[in-house]
């Protein structure tokens, strides 16, 4: 019964790097549309989403079985309490990404004075996904050091993010109003995936030290 629990215990643990995995690309797509004005990789970002969806609803489902069914203890219940919170916020990235694929059919985005803007977005977007792929590397390894490190990097996106909303409020006229709003809620949107990566290095903490602060 044990050795299956435990097989069960590190198939699920693998399951979140898959889900991470998804989500990273996720991210990483929806930069790329929204900087090229591409469409079709868009709607599979949001297609993708269903995917995402499915293995969340998956490991939650099999994670809540096990703490039913097996009661377990120690370093697997936190394990299986990090896992539950970690599968959320990755969830919720996914969901961000879908968002950012959204408003890649606005035409405005394509206005080439905005091209110092698109710049930013674009570094954002890129140093959101390469957080996530720090927070699933550290996830994997369980690595407290990489997971410390991680919460240090998000200021680089937070920076990047300030940056963007003092370019944004150069912008003039009110023509460009409505486009500077959607601009300001993508790199809200970025930073955010960065926090979700800020979190799930805190749950790597909590598994590896019980210290139940970091649980957030």
């Amino acid at each position: 019964m044990r050795i299956a629990f435990h097989k069960e215990l590190e198939s699920l643990d693998q399951a979140i790097v898959q889900l991470g995995a998804l989500v990273e690309k996720s991210t990483q797509m929806a930069t790329i549309a929204l900087i090229e004005g591409d469409q079709q990789l868009a709607e599979q970002v949001q297609a993708g989403d269903d995917e995402i969806d499915a293995l969340f609803l998956d490991i939650e489902k099999r994670s809540l079985t096990l703490l039913a069914q097996q009661a377990p203890v120690a370093g697997d219940l936190r394990l299986i309490v990090a896992i539950l919170r970690v599968v959320n916020d990755l969830e919720r990235a996914g969901d961000l990404a879908y968002n950012i694929a959204g408003l890649v059919h606005r035409e405005e985005f394509r206005d080439p004075s905005l091209k110092p803007v698109k710049a930013l977005v674009s570094e954002l977007g890129q140093a959101a996904a390469r957080l996530l792929s720090v927070a699933l590397d550290a996830w994997a390894t369980k690595d407290e050091k990489l997971a410390a490190d991680i919460a240090v990097q998000d200021d680089r996106l937070d920076d990047l993010h300030a940056e963007l909303i003092e370019k944004l409020v150069e912008l003039k006229g009110q023509d460009n109003l409505a486009t500077a709003i959607r601009l300001a809620m993508i790199g809200r949107y970025f930073e955010r995936i960065g926090d979700h990566a800020v979190n799930i290095s805190e749950r790597i903490r909590y598994y590896i030290t019980g210290d139940e602060e970091l649980l957030g």
